[in-house]
């Protein structure tokens, strides 16, 4: 039981979220908050769309490209893993996203964020001595072995993201800090425009 708590505290963020922005300490002001996916935004969540997009639409014609739909996504406090955002940019027309498509694609992508908290008290139910620190090789175990299993080069990927000393161990609320915080880049989609950004 308390292996299945910490796989499904882990969720989405195990699922290799690396490469994230600094955490502020305010948290993110652009964040959008849905109580559950495919729920309407509120006006004030529409309005900080609506100004987000008028500065992300370079060109003015109204659209976002598929480069800036997955930057405007990530923007509102969205972190799907790079393969997840692949996923959900492959729906984007290549004329782009109007304001209301962008509203629709994001309410209907829309997961309740992982916090930090969350995965912390995932890792102190095998912290039985309360020191913070985690054997590599027995969350390398857990997430192989247990329920849907993780491959291993991604598993190797999440404790890149973390000091292991020379006794194999790391800190586990550094990692969970580190998941939080989400990927920075956007998948490259093979649609933007010649030239580039």
């Amino acid at each position: 039981l308390a292996q299945a708590f910490l796989l499904v505290a882990l969720g989405r963020a195990v699922d290799t979220k690396i490469g994230g922005m600094p955490p502020s300490p305010y948290g993110n002001p652009l964040e959008i908050i849905l109580d559950n996916a495919g729920d309407e935004l509120e006006k004030e969540q529409r309005d900080k769309v609506c100004e987000i997009f008028r500065l992300l639409d370079h060109d003015r014609d109204g659209k976002l490209e598929v480069k800036e739909v997955g930057m405007m996504f990530r923007a509102l406090g969205q972190n799907p893993t790079d393969e997840e955002l692949a996923d959900i940019l492959k729906t984007v027309p290549p004329v782009g996203l109007d304001v209301e498509g962008f509203i629709n694609l994001f309410s209907t992508n829309y997961r309740q964020p992982t916090s930090e908290d969350q995965l912390i008290k995932a890792f102190q139910v095998f912290d039985h001595d309360d020191t913070g620190i985690m054997s590599a090789d027995k969350f390398k175990s857990m997430l192989s072995s247990l329920g849907e299993p993780m491959p291993e080069p991604e598993v190797d990927a999440i404790l890149k993201e973390v000091e292991v000393d020379e006794k194999g161990l790391f800190n586990y609320k550094h990692l969970a800090r580190r998941l939080c915080e989400g990927p920075r880049r956007i998948p490259d989609m093979g649609r933007e425009k010649a030239g580039g950004d």
